[in-house]
């Protein structure tokens, strides 16, 4: 199998450039590195992010920029991405994460270990905003069938982790767009429920950004519960979850949406603890 892959890294105004910058470094300072490297650019963004871009792809040819003129959010930013890559494999990347430097050497070893995989992705070590104070790590499942269990009451992969077949995303329908909120979870559940075989590699490849971003008021209220609503119905029409899941995941949502900044961040706690 030729080691070919292309990585997709979707940007937008609201992305420091410093982050992006050591983003960027990451990748080009893999084991294994991409033959491609599509950034896409969600809308207008500041000259500090489109001169920091223009100034890699000077040094590095294989990095390529996707300009979409109106910003359109993640899903359809990572669509513009997919049709755009080359290669058959394809690795998601966020603008403000780090690549631990054998990522991809350690992805695809797996991938030729095991050529019936359409999906795999890895552990996370979540960090401050500053990316100096380390705050959990986020475990996940190994085997298909366990990611399946998981599935079922939480995220099973950690998109910026993640590794997938082109064709395969694309013939699922590539990512679905629920407004403000991560719409990875229900194309997960595609992969899941049409037995496409998946992994988790057991330990950490990326380091993410979380601090206290998730707790902000920008990222709670009515218009994220009810995308998020629209999403665990999905799920449930996908047949992934069972009523007494859904209920689950209303209920969960609903209170992280809806409910004061110290109490979701006690519940968020919790959860960092049994992963």
């Amino acid at each position: 199998m030729t080691k070919a892959f292309s990585v997709i890294l979707p940007f937008y105004r609201g992305d420091q450039p410093e982050q992006l910058n050591a983003a960027i470094q990451s990748l080009v300072d893999q084991s294994l590195r991409a033959q491609e490297i599509v950034l896409i650019q969600d809308g207008p963004v500041p000259a500090a992010l489109s001169d920091l871009v223009a100034k890699w792809q000077v040094e590095y040819p294989e990095i390529k920029t996707v300009i979409l003129e109106k910003n359109q959010g993640l899903s359809q930013a990572l669509n513009a991405g997919i049709k755009a890559a080359r290669y058959e494999w394809l690795a998601r990347m966020d603008a403000d994460d780090i690549c631990l430097p054998d990522r991809f050497e350690k992805q695809w070893a797996l991938i030729e270990e095991q050529p019936e995989l359409a999906i795999l992705g890895s552990w996370i070590e979540e960090y401050d905003e500053q990316m100096e104070k380390p705050l959990s790590i986020r475990r996940l499942p190994e085997k298909h069938a366990d990611i399946i269990g998981y599935a079922r009451w939480r995220c099973p992969f950690n998109h910026m982790t993640v590794m997938y077949r082109k064709s395969v995303v694309i013939a699922l329908g590539m990512y679905a767009d629920y407004g403000a909120v991560g719409d990875d979870y229900e194309l997960w559940a595609r992969f899941l429920m049409k037995g496409y075989r998946s992994a988790n590699i057991q330990e950490v490849l990326v380091k993410a950004r979380t601090g206290n971003a998730m707790f902000s008021k920008r990222r709670r209220g009515w218009k994220y519960l009810k995308h998020e609503l629209q999403e665990i119905r999905d799920l449930y029409r996908l047949g992934l979850l069972k009523p007494w899941h859904f209920v689950f995941h209303v209920t969960l949502k609903t209170v992280v949406r809806l409910a004061p900044p110290f109490m979701v961040k006690w519940i968020y706690k919790g959860i960092r603890k049994t992963s």
